[in-house]
């Protein structure tokens, strides 16, 4: 029993990373439907920020949280005036192609970076360490309750913002139609940009999650954003609730691969088990959990 609890909290804490970057790709589909691939090289800034802040700057946790959620906020938003405000009104084709580019630009900038480009990794200083805590029998690390507790809150906070503040109530109008909401007064491109700030403070806080022991930020560790996709298309691209739910079923599978699957599937089968869960969801329910249906007009 305690194995299984210990599993299951440890899996919901890397499913709580995943879902904080699943809802930043959810909150802009849903605003402008479309896809930003930078979400990724965001990830990696904000964690190598914390690090920055941390170890390099010396100033604590929490202040370098607050410094890389406010970087992050300015570059999300840059890309969008600069990236994909421009490409309003063409494919989405073109715009997934410029976030993509946008992406590479970003990750090489971070492995030009003499103290971010490393092949062992950094920890980005969190006040818990590697100390660990006996949950019902069993040991596991006090970074996995401190990372679910906190991403806990902080969604629990940007639910309380899109469904309480004036901000939400604007967002949600645009996420409904653009064009309507253009006709009412709403500066849509004013909120755009803030959706898409939003969802880059949300990238600092899981890259710094990432970055907590026993994981290391790394540039290598774009690959765990990548392992968000799946989350969001489990979910459905437009629903921040299926990104929660699809963050938490893939960070339980993740562990639960980790830790039963055989050992004839090699030892790297947990870092495929999210997309492998990705296929079953879309030939079940194509367009995800909780994603909207498509209405087509004829």
């Amino acid at each position: 029993m305690s194995t299984q609890v210990v599993l299951i909290l440890s899996g919901l804490a890397v499913g709580s990373i995943y879902a904080l970057i699943a809802i930043g790709f959810a909150i802009i589909f849903k605003a402008s439907h479309t896809l930003n691939f930078a979400h990724l090289a965001l990830m990696l800034i904000g964690g190598f920020l914390v690090y920055q802040s941390t170890q390099l700057w010396g100033f604590s946790f929490w202040t370098g949280l607050a410094i890389a959620a406010g970087i992050n906020a300015v570059l999300a938003s840059a890309l969008y005036l600069l990236v994909a405000a421009p490409l309003v009104g063409r494919s989405m084709l073109a715009i997934l192609i410029a976030t993509l580019g946008a992406n590479i630009v970003l990750e090489t900038g971070v492995i030009a970076n003499p103290a971010w480009a490393t092949d062992v990794g950094r920890e980005v200083g969190s006040p818990w360490g590697s100390l660990t805590v006996e949950v019902l029998g069993g040991r596991m690390f006090l970074s996995h309750l401190w990372v679910l507790g906190l991403s806990t809150a902080v969604i629990l906070l940007l639910y309380v913002v899109l469904q309480r503040s004036r901000w939400g109530l604007l967002f949600r109008a645009i996420a409904e139609d653009q064009e309507a909401a253009a006709a009412q007064g709403i500066n849509v491109k004013y909120i755009l940009v803030a959706v898409w700030a939003v969802a880059g403070m949300l990238a600092a806080v899981a890259g710094a999650f990432v970055g907590t022991f026993p994981r290391l930020i790394s540039p290598e560790s774009v690959e765990f954003a990548l392992r968000s996709i799946p989350a969001v298309v489990i979910g459905g691209f437009d629903s921040i609730n299926g990104a929660i739910v699809g963050g938490a079923l893939v960070g339980l599978a993740e562990v639960y691969a980790a830790g039963y699957a055989p050992d004839y599937l090699g030892n790297n089968f947990h870092l495929i088990v999210a997309f492998l869960l990705m296929f079953v969801v879309l030939m079940i329910r194509p367009r995800g959990l909780f994603g909207s249906p498509e209405i087509r007009r004829v």
